[in-house]
């Protein structure tokens, strides 16, 4: 090949074409997958380091599972803030159009609804955090944002025996434990909205109490306590 065909040749090559990685390391997305901001996690004005001690999560463990299927799409962006009232951090996620969360959010995710007594991180199934967001995504606002208070993710045993001891509601072997269930509830809507609603979204497990409502990936179930 002749100098002057080589030069052409990388003058024909677009400006961009070696730019763009194929993995974004940010987001854990390929190139050509749908682009998600990543959610910042605060307490207290800011930023918790989600990465600042061992957590015993493979990459393998973080990737979404989804069994049930994926269900419907999002038309448009939702934007979910959340509160853990018992901790008063805060985190905002966007939710993928897909509802299905890349590995960094899962990641996140984890990190908020951890054990917040015993500091202690499980991996919380995908399936589980799938239907929350479809869930959420029923009682967006027009600005398609939508606030959501946590009041339980992933408990260890020892919380969760601490918690039977004060209460009867608290099952012994709660999915809680495993990380496969959530409590929560929506500010402005009637816990007998959010239950009915989540009923006909949810495929697991649904209970209804005073303050919030239980949704877990076990078998289909419901129940009012």
């Amino acid at each position: 090949m002749s100098r002057r065909a080589f030069v052409a040749g990388m003058i024909s090559i677009p400006a961009g074409a070696g730019a763009a990685p194929l993995i974004n390391l940010t987001s854990g997305k390929g190139l050509f997958s749908q682009a998600y901001a990543v959610p910042k996690l605060s307490s207290g004005g800011g930023v918790l380091n989600l990465y600042g001690r061992e957590v015993d999560l493979t990459e393998a463990e973080l990737a979404p599972n989804l069994s049930r299927g994926s269900g419907p799409y999002l038309a448009q962006p939702l934007r979910l803030s959340l509160l853990n009232i018992n901790t008063d951090e805060r985190m905002q996620l966007d939710v993928p159009a897909s509802f299905e969360f890349g590995w960094v959010q899962q990641r996140q995710l984890n990190q908020f609804l951890r054990d917040w007594r015993y500091d202690k991180v499980k991996k919380i199934d995908p399936i589980v955090l799938h239907d929350l967001a479809k869930i959420c995504a029923a009682f967006k606002d027009p600005s398609q944002s939508l606030d959501v208070q946590i009041t339980s993710g992933y408990r260890t045993q020892e919380t969760n025996d601490m918690l039977r001891r004060q209460s009867r509601q608290v099952a012994q072997n709660s999915l809680h434990i495993q990380g496969k269930a959530i409590d929560f509830s929506l500010p402005g809507v009637s816990n007998r909205v959010l239950a009915s609603k989540t009923r006909e979204i949810c495929g697991g497990g649904v209970g209804s109490y005073s303050t919030f409502v239980h949704i877990d990936s076990g078998a289909a179930r419901q129940w009012s306590a």
